[in-house]
């Protein structure tokens, strides 16, 4: 287990800049504008004002692991199809997540405890949260343990990454006319309750009878619509945002060039590339033989959570913290790093392919070595960030005379 004491981005010298802390966000949404903010606006009502921020954050990504738990007692295959109920859950699920994500800061404000504390946790539970909800997804949609369920459960990663990047260098979180956190969360509360009135089999469904045959490839479904408009999201709309507003920052600062701000890409590209090389190998059994009760994409997805949970908050923190950028971390890379040298040892000359309940194992211990160790870094920075700003972290603390 890492000894965070020694990280560089938690030494008092990097700590002390959190005081001068401003928290700023942009939403450039028509929904949240004209519908949303006013439902938020009222829900922060109903919880009481001593309420910590934080913990609403808290209990709002409860939902998701109430859903991820669900998902695992009654759709184990990814496949489907499960009761009704199981996708009517996971969109109500889902929707109280975004509520409980936007209550947290107007209790924030509501009660005088914005923080820098409050800043990171919720962007961590954001992190979590990404993967758990792509794993939701390649269920309401019966794409089971695949190469579609795992692309399902990394792209969203994407976004939430550029807007990461985005936020270290321009200070602010944008979030522009359609973005994740408000549209892209009401979507796939419509795919879950699509799923729940038609069942996942919906989304099997050939397009050629509904378009000109010019326009519909051969076979195409549903569920190739769904993707490929997934794609157009993160390539398209929030993508080249992400981007403008980088080259915008940096070139105005003058310290960075753009290119070097863009090479700070690399080590989330090849975080990316070592989870494909270890679940897509045509060594790895995960996909190909998943196990029969839990299968290998829940867990390898959970594996995703824990290690994708350090590495974008991280790079909040060096943002908070007025610290270079961050690059590889151990907890972050090595559960991969190890899964994908070991199901791929034929490529480098080692014949005998690893056996399913080995790497099944592999990946269990992963997982648990990934959860203690996000335990560990997220309880130190939280403790350190109490000390330094004289807040509580569950608890909103009294100020004194």
């Amino acid at each position: 287990m890492t000894c965070y004491s020694h990280d560089s981005l938690l030494q008092p010298s990097a700590l002390q800049n959190l005081k001068f802390y401003r928290y700023s966000a942009v939403d450039k949404s028509p929904l949240t504008k004209y519908i949303l903010r006013h439902y938020w606006d009222f829900a922060v009502t109903l919880f009481p004002i001593s309420m910590a921020p934080n913990l609403i954050t808290l209990a709002g990504l409860g939902f998701i692991v109430l859903n991820v738990a669900t998902l695992t007692a009654f759709v184990p295959d990814l496949a489907g199809p499960a009761p009704s109920w199981v996708y009517y859950s996971f969109a109500i699920g889902l929707f109280l997540y975004q509520t409980f994500d936007n209550v947290d800061g107007r209790q924030a404000r509501r009660t005088g405890s914005s923080s820098a504390l409050g800043h990171i946790f919720d962007h961590t539970i954001d992190s979590l949260n990404t993967p758990m909800g792509g794993l939701i997804q390649v269920a309401c949609l019966g794409l089971g343990h695949s190469p579609r369920g795992v692309f399902m459960v990394l792209v969203g990663l994407w976004p939430m990454w550029l807007s990461t990047w985005e936020e270290y260098y321009t200070g602010t979180l944008y979030l522009g006319y359609i973005n994740g956190p408000t549209e892209g969360i009401l979507l796939a509360c419509g795919v879950q309750l699509i799923s729940g009135f038609f069942g996942p089999a919906v989304w099997k469904l050939p397009l050629n009878g509904f378009a000109p045959t010019y326009l519909v490839p051969e076979g195409f479904q549903l569920i190739d619509l769904f993707q490929c408009f997934v794609v157009f999201a993160v390539v398209i709309i929030h993508a080249p945002v992400c981007l403008y507003n980088v080259y915008t920052a940096v070139t105005k600062a003058g310290v960075f060039s753009f290119r070097t701000a863009l090479a700070q890409n690399i080590p989330f590209v090849m975080y990316n590339l070592i989870a494909i090389s270890w679940i897509l190998s045509p060594h790895s059994t995960l996909i190909n033989r998943p196990h029969p009760k839990s299968g290998g994409l829940i867990e390898f997805s959970l594996l995703i959570t824990f290690t994708f949970g350090k590495l974008g908050p991280r790079v909040i923190l060096a943002h908070l913290t007025k610290s270079p950028f961050p690059q590889f971390n151990l907890g972050a890379f090595g559960p991969l790093i190890g899964g994908a040298l070991l199901v791929n040892l034929p490529f480098f000359g080692i014949y005998t392919p690893i056996h399913s309940s080995s790497e099944l194992w592999y990946l269990r211990l992963s997982l648990t070595y990934a959860l203690l160790d996000f335990i560990v870094w997220f309880s130190t920075l939280c403790r350190k960030f109490m000390v330094v700003l004289n807040i509580g972290c569950l608890s909103i603390k009294k100020k004194t005379a």
